[in-house]
């Protein structure tokens, strides 16, 4: 294959995950969602930065419940695992509080100081700190709802699979899959792996679509209808997978949404997203 061959195959990859260019839109999303999450620390009961782990990036934001024994919503970001904080996205938590949730905001460290696997480890971490600590914020550590957004879905898979106990996998009542990436091939081939350092090794070892799925609970695997072709398509293989293995799950296709319109239907306890949420804290 000749040099500009070779370019345009590597621009067609790298297209699919330039969001920002698929979507200009997106940069006036990524400033409502600061502004909204703004008020809704100042408006919400709130613990900020509370330490999980050892380093600066395991920080976790606490949005406590009114009540004692209630359902703890768990938010993982995204980002291609280099960038976003969760400080961007305190706005899901006030319609999640407001019925009746503690709702947790999880951060980690990011590539290219720390790697994939690093990444991995530090969101079990994470979820290993929520299930011992969160009834100090009004927490029910045996009702749990998972949610991630991009590489936030990915983080949420891999806590999925990993062989916990039986009482940490029972404590875990729904998850809740958005714009996933669960097969790291494509991002090892394109732009991203000039900062994420994958190996073909780290695409076998890590990727979700090849990890094994012992016990899972409901869970819902979403995506835009507008979103590109590669987030359409891992989002289609791991829901096919899950029925393949016939776990419980639902897959929903958004219509006339993107990668960002997604994450906004978080904002709002009268969205689809927020509904079923919610159904799966009660169940």
């Amino acid at each position: 294959m000749d040099s500009r061959n070779l370019s345009r195959r590597q621009d067609r990859v790298d297209e699919q995950f330039d969001l920002r260019r698929r979507h200009p839109s997106g940069r006036f999303y990524l400033l409502l969602d600061e502004l909204q999450s703004y008020f809704a620390r100042l408006s919400l009961d709130a613990s900020l930065d509370v330490s999980y782990g050892e380093t600066a990036g395991q920080k976790v934001d606490i949005f406590p419940a009114a009540d004692p024994e209630s359902p703890v919503f768990v938010f993982i970001h995204g980002g291609y695992f280099r960038a976003l904080d969760k400080r961007r996205y305190s706005y899901l938590a006030k319609p999640i509080v407001r019925a009746g949730c503690t709702a947790v905001l999880i951060n980690y460290d990011l590539a290219p100081a720390v790697s994939v696997k690093t990444i991995i480890d530090q969101n079990l971490e994470a979820f290993s700190w929520i299930l011992r600590n969160i009834s100090r914020w009004n927490g029910n550590p045996l009702k749990i709802v998972l949610c991630g957004h991009s590489v936030g879905a990915f983080l949420v898979a891999k806590i999925l699979e990993h062989p916990w106990n039986q009482q940490a996998r029972s404590a875990i009542s729904g998850a809740v899959l958005l714009s996933g990436l669960y097969d790291l091939s494509p991002m090892r081939q394109s732009y991203l792996n000039r900062s994420l350092q994958l190996s073909t090794d780290d695409v076998k070892e890590l990727s979700p679509i090849f990890g094994q799925l012992e016990e899972l609970p409901p869970t819902l695997v979403a995506v835009g209808e507008d979103e590109t072709e590669e987030f359409i398509r891992q989002s289609r293989n791991y829901s096919d997978k899950l029925e393949a293995l016939r776990k419980p799950h639902e897959f929903l296709l958004l219509r006339g949404l993107n990668h960002y319109t997604v994450a906004r239907l978080l904002s709002s306890k009268r969205t689809i997203l927020v509904r079923k949420i919610l159904g799966m804290c009660r169940s």
